[in-house]
């Protein structure tokens, strides 16, 4: 028998790893993961970071940021910002706010906010007086959820999963640490090497626009506490307690009315192996999306390997919020399919 004893070269070496930044796409996040295709080929390869500051914002999503930054002037003893310097995110020392001094900086910011039609105008109204409630509920549970350890919030999250290239990369509403390890630990390097003791995924809800009266005044309806966690929320929690390997990941809704805290002793969901399947269902899209990417990598002229993913994906223009991004921007997606 002849055995042929030539070591065998370790095929890992021979991976070519896949140029995504030909479309400038260098990770994944959990929020982009959740996007269908069609919407996030137009937002990651069709603009870019310029762009996207330039999309069309809304009076809902503005005003889940100002709860969430009362909540960080609150209780965060350290923020992550971006550092004006180096143009990249940073841990920072936060002071802590009284109750009233977060909500004025958090309501003042949210001042700022331009309407973008005449329904968000109302909505922005309305909210001027629904958000500093909505405050005081989150400062209430997250007063019982976060006593006694040490809070940082905006926590960068850049996790490496084996079956995929790109980092997936995300930021934590709160991260929770034990006082000691927060002590024993710097917190101005670029992570923190501790376990915290849990994470904290802050949702906002808020009323939603009535139809108007005959004398042209609108009413809006109370906000409702969800009876059972949302799917997308429950993969972006998965990819926080799995990539900071934390055991009591907790997702926080709040509302005017008050809040609704779902963990492992209340809901099944985040029991350790179902959060487990949830992670791994955001690993099988990010392994599906960079399939999508690497289709047509042999085309050199990187504009026309754009245009061949834009074949493949379905714009989905009939999605009921995706698209709220500004006229001028989906009237570009719409003049891009119709051309293909």
């Amino acid at each position: 028998m002849n055995i042929n004893t030539k070591q065998l070269a370790d095929p890992l070496t021979e991976i070519i790893l896949p140029n995504f930044s030909r479309l400038g796409i260098n990770h994944h996040s959990s929020t982009s993961l959740q996007y269908p295709d069609g919407i996030f080929a137009f937002r990651y390869i069709a603009c870019t970071d310029a762009d996207r500051r330039k999309f069309d914002g809304n009076a809902n999503m503005t005003s889940g940021v100002a709860v969430g930054n009362a909540m960080n002037y609150r209780f965060a003893k350290v923020i992550w910002k971006m550092n004006p310097i180096t143009k990249k995110l940073a841990p920072t020392e936060n002071k802590i706010h009284t109750d009233e001094e977060a909500i004025d900086r958090a309501m003042n910011k949210f001042r700022q906010y331009k309407p973008v039609n005449e329904l968000d105008q109302e909505k922005f109204d309305h909210y001027l007086e629904e958000v500093p409630q909505t405050i005081r509920e989150g400062f209430k549970i997250f007063s019982q959820l976060c006593s006694n350890h040490h809070v940082v919030c905006e926590h960068l999250v850049n996790h490496q999963n084996n079956k995929v290239h790109l980092p997936i990369v995300g930021r934590t509403d709160a991260t929770i640490f034990s006082e000691q390890d927060f002590h024993n630990s710097n917190v101005m390097r670029e992570s923190l090497s501790y376990t915290p003791l849990s994470i904290l995924e802050l949702k906002t809800s808020f009323g939603k626009p009535m139809k108007k009266r005959k004398d042209g005044s609108r009413s809006f309806s109370k906000a409702k506490l969800p009876s059972i966690p949302n799917k997308n929320h429950l993969q972006q929690l998965a990819f926080y307690a799995t990539a900071l390997k934390t055991k009591d990941p907790k997702l926080v809704y709040v509302t005017s009315e008050g809040s609704n805290v779902f963990h492992k002793g209340n809901c099944a969901d985040l029991e350790p192996e179902n959060l487990k399947n949830y992670y791994e269902q955001l690993i099988r899209i990010a392994i599906r999306r960079e399939r999508l990417l690497k289709r047509y990598e042999h085309i050199n002229d990187t504009d026309k390997m754009k245009l061949e993913i834009f074949r493949d994906v379905s714009p989905e223009f009939e999605h009921p919020f995706y698209w709220r991004i500004g006229n001028h921007y989906l009237n570009q997606a719409k003049e891009l399919w119709k051309n293909l």
